[in-house]
């Protein structure tokens, strides 16, 4: 990783490590007592120098976000994560259909794997950049009842799966979506093409059966400059 091509311009390499990991302790990405990687790790990983990782982590101790323990490594220390105010929306189905099929992307495959969940069912994984027009437009972690996938197993490893759900019928009783906004991290900034620490949407969405059982669910990481939510509110 090129950590150095992607860090922000006028910004040290050292506060964009510090940033990216700050950003993942209060959002509560990196909870209480997670142990962080080893110095020698990191620097492999990110292709910069140890300096630079001891800085960032010597900033991160001096504002109180991670703890030092001698032969034990650093650990996320307790932090109040700020609590997000939400705003109910509803919508119609047809939204997501409507979003889909303006979209003119093509879809890099990653790797598929199968898990299987607590109640006993298997779901397909499937980790994908959707590209438009060559360039990465999201960054999708994709869950499906395996059963569905393989109605259309061609299509799903090789389309939008919302639109193949539609195109099959796929009886979606419920359906929900929960947008935020973050912040890219070094594995979304290389994904994506974009600098560390960059604004981005991240959607998760989820569609239930009649019997409020899952069917799928994903979620996806757009660049904040190429996604926009527009609301018309009714006075009424």
């Amino acid at each position: 990783m090129n950590l150095q091509a992607m860090k922000r311009t006028a910004v040290p390499l050292h506060a964009e490590v510090a940033a990216v990991l700050r950003h993942q302790i209060v959002s509560g990405h990196l909870p209480a007592g997670t142990r962080l990687p080893p110095l020698r790790e990191l620097t492999k990983e990110l292709g910069v120098s140890r300096m630079t990782i001891v800085h960032a982590m010597n900033a991160l101790a001096d504002e109180g976000l991670i703890k030092k323990r001698s032969g034990c490594g650093t650990f996320v220390k307790e932090v109040e994560v700020p609590r997000r105010h939400t705003l109910d929306m509803k919508a119609e189905m047809s939204q997501i259909y409507a979003m889909v099929n303006q979209m003119e992307v093509s879809v890099r495959r990653g790797a598929d794997a199968i898990e299987k969940s607590e109640d006993g069912r298997y779901f397909r994984t499937m980790s994908r950049i959707h590209t438009r027009s060559g360039k990465p437009f999201c960054v999708v972690d994709i869950k499906l009842d395996d059963r569905v996938f393989e109605r259309a197993p061609d299509r799903f490893a090789n389309e939008i799966v919302v639109s193949v759900l539609r195109d099959i019928g796929v009886g979606v009783e419920r359906a929900r979506q929960r947008v935020t906004i973050s912040y890219a991290d070094f594995a979304l900034a290389q994904a994506l093409e974009i600098k560390v620490n960059s604004a981005v949407f991240r959607v998760f969405r989820e569609f239930l059966d009649a019997s409020g059982s899952l069917i799928y669910s994903a979620t996806l990481v757009y660049p904040g400059d190429l996604l926009e939510f527009k609301v018309e509110f009714s006075t009424e």
